[in-house]
């Protein structure tokens, strides 16, 4: 019975059911039982395959197209349904900071900004003048001097331009006595593109002679350069005419004052209402009205008029100076750990984006002298 049908291989080429020669197909019905049900099999199991393989086709179609719009900043909004506004802006608005210290506040200060708000920089480093093993440090040649602020700042920002300036689109500088909301920070950034050059703090008015409308940023509540400023300032900043060259003087006078002179805008960083955002003091000053009299130097000093009372603060501030390691830790808690039942969150919306011809900066306010 086995010489009377077709091998298995011979089937498949001729793609049929004949029999050799004598055979009928009366005759050997089991036999063609046997071959129809084998064919079945056969069939369905290439049917299997042939699904398995359109499927895989698929997936990587699907794949392939996904990583052409990641590659492009192309992402549709419904893959990224589940990401949060904070996460969003974290990819959209990538901020490098830099914190300035000292082998003395290493442990007593440098690891408590690491373990606070350091953290949530795209990334941080800390300019120093020595290594250490608990913070990712970049070590200056500068001495460990207040004196020479103005030489370690310059000396920082250009060893940024050099090393790191693909690695982020704003940088950041702020004090080991700094505590910075960088959700906020990337928030107030988002409308402006940082190859514009422009910076960021809190706005003072230029001491001595100087030009119109010339300020500075407070060094101590930190300030924020654009990728662009950043270019700008590293490359201009050996034109005598334009920067001071010593190391000396008042490093955020001295940034202010070059950047002025290198055509890097001094932005506005208060909120819709015209508060402020960046503070050279704690908290309590801003809320307090009356806390200080009207002689005060922060209210003599400010390029945009400083008022202390309980609405008079943001609430969507950037930096505060003056904050003690352990107040870091408070201030990490109260805004990342406690819950407030009942509570309704604000609906967030990201602000529109500013073209640079449409950006417009406003003139200074304050008139107190």
């Amino acid at each position: 019975m086995g010489g009377d049908y077709i091998l298995l291989e011979q089937h498949q080429q001729l793609g049929d059911t004949t029999l050799f020669p004598g055979s009928s197909c009366g005759s050997s019905g089991a036999g063609v039982q046997v071959l129809r049900a084998t064919r079945r099999r056969l069939s369905s199991f290439q049917q299997l395959l042939l699904i398995l393989l359109a499927g895989s086709c698929t997936i990587a179609l699907y794949a392939y197209w996904n990583v052409m719009l990641l590659t492009s900043g192309n992402v549709p909004e419904t893959q990224l349904s589940n990401e949060t506004l904070a996460e969003k802006l974290q990819r959209e608005v990538r901020v490098l900071c830099w914190v300035l210290t000292t082998p003395k506040y290493h442990k007593s200060r440098a690891v408590h900004v690491m373990r606070t708000w350091g953290k949530r920089c795209n990334k941080i480093y800390f300019m120093t003048s020595e290594p250490d093993d608990e913070l990712p440090t970049i070590v200056l040649t500068k001495p460990d001097k207040y004196e020479v602020l103005w030489g370690k700042t310059k000396e920082a920002f250009s060893y940024l331009y050099e090393h790191m300036r693909d690695e982020a689109d704003w940088f950041m500088k702020a004090d080991d006595d700094t505590y910075v909301f960088v959700e906020n920070l990337r928030y107030m950034l988002y409308p402006y593109s940082p190859d514009q050059a422009i910076y960021f703090g809190y706005n003072f008015k230029m001491v001595g002679t100087h030009q119109k409308n010339e300020s500075y940023m407070s060094g101590g509540s930190g300030y924020v350069l654009s990728r662009e400023a950043l270019r700008v300032f590293a490359e201009g900043l050996n034109d005598t005419t334009k920067c001071r060259q010593e190391d000396n003087h008042a490093e955020d006078m001295e940034m202010g004052r070059c950047l002025f002179n290198l055509d890097v805008k001094a932005g506005d960083s208060r909120d819709s209402k015209m508060r402020h955002r960046f503070y050279p003091l704690l908290p309590f000053n801003m809320l307090l009205s009356g806390y200080f009299g009207l002689d005060f130097w922060l209210y003599k000093y400010s390029y945009y008029s400083m008022r202390s009372c309980m609405d008079c603060l943001s609430e969507y501030p950037v930096a505060f100076h003056y904050v003690s390691p352990g107040q870091l830790y408070v201030f990490d808690f109260f805004n990342y750990d406690f819950q407030l039942m009942g509570k309704q969150k604000p609906d967030e919306r990201l602000p529109e984006k500013i073209k640079p011809e449409d950006l417009v900066i406003p003139d200074y306010d304050n008139h107190f002298d």
